[in-house]
């Protein structure tokens, strides 16, 4: 249950995320905090890309279908160990929505977790994004509302004409802003701490407006722009690059340093068919192909020899094969 805010009555003048247009001194009361996560609901492995980096390389990225793996640098394909997601943990109190990121490790210069990580929910399960958690790593480990940015799509174009698939209607992305800084209505609304390796997000479950959801996690150092969803409608794939060696657009181009999830189903039951989806539906195995009868000599049938069609014939199970008599045996 997220902890009230006894003793924690004003919190420091923070900065604006990146989105926004600048900081703000402000005192900042705060009435519920979040707490501890507690024991996930929904966990969801993410590919380790760590294993293939050495050969600046990843598997399982998928332009078309806006699953990014690729936490490299534009062309030069150097590995940053903070954008990539090695496991997401979807979870819930009273009050909020907690989203817990693995990641592989912090940044390599600053040694903290400093890309900007985020959360996608899907309300109303069409394959489009309605709101979006955006917060810049700051290696703050206790909750705090500096760098957050809570987003929707008031217009329902996120994703372009088709949702999940790449087209040249790109929209206008998220296009209203719920959370940050400089929009405090109210200021509980969604948070940020890191423990370790992990990336600790919360937002007021009034804010996601629905119990049911699809969410896709975010690491993200390259564009982390809100306007620009879905990243596979506002770039081409010749733009994109690619993260595969044997894909003729490597390497990775202007979507670079960033892993993103599937559509995780939180509170549903997936059918499989879902574009982009973390669950596929897998083909009814067909039955086994049963093994064919094995031929045998046909026994005499009394003073029949099985020499000809017609003793074959008259032999109960025996059947002519134009030279001689058999029977079949399973």
């Amino acid at each position: 249950m997220a902890a009230p805010a006894a003793a924690q009555n004003a919190q420091p003048a923070v900065e604006a995320p990146a989105a926004d247009s600048g900081p703000a001194s402000v005192a900042i009361t705060h009435q519920t905090i979040p707490g501890n996560p507690g024991s996930p609901e929904v966990t969801h492995d993410e590919i380790d890309t760590s294993n293939t980096a050495g050969q600046k390389l990843a598997l399982g990225d998928s332009f078309r279908l806006g699953t990014f793996e690729r936490p490299f640098t534009a062309g030069t394909m150097d590995y940053y160990g903070e954008n990539d997601l090695i496991e997401v943990k979807i979870s819930k109190d009273d009050d909020f929505y907690y989203i817990v990121l693995e990641i592989y490790g912090p940044n390599k210069d600053t040694g903290i977790l400093s890309a900007t990580y985020g959360a996608e929910f899907d309300t109303d399960y069409d394959g489009r994004g309605d709101i979006l958690l955006f917060a810049k790593g700051n290696g703050s480990t206790e909750w705090t509302i500096d760098g957050v940015a809570v987003y929707a799509d008031t217009d329902e174009n996120v994703g372009g004409s088709r949702p999940v698939v790449p087209d040249t209607n790109d929209g206008d992305g998220y296009d209203q802003t719920l959370f940050s800084i400089n929009d405090l209505n109210d200021p509980d609304a969604a948070w940020q701490k890191a423990d370790g390796d992990e990336v600790y997000l919360a937002i007021k479950r009034s804010l996601v407006g629905n119990s049911r959801f699809y969410l896709r996690a975010w690491a993200d150092s390259g564009l982390a722009d809100p306007t620009k969803f879905d990243y596979n409608d506002a770039f081409s794939e010749e733009q994109a690059g690619s993260a595969t060696k044997t894909n003729s657009l490597y390497p990775v181009g202007q979507l670079n340093l960033m892993d993103s999830s599937c559509w995780i189903a939180y509170n549903l039951e997936p059918t499989g068919n879902e574009l982009g989806g973390c669950y596929q539906l897998q083909p009814t195995p067909l039955p086994p192909t049963p093994k064919p009868p094995t031929p045998v000599p046909c026994p005499s049938c009394g003073n029949c020899s099985g020499l000809s069609q017609a003793c074959c014939n008259k032999c109960p199970g025996c059947q002519w094969y134009g030279t001689y008599c058999a029977q079949y045996i399973g």
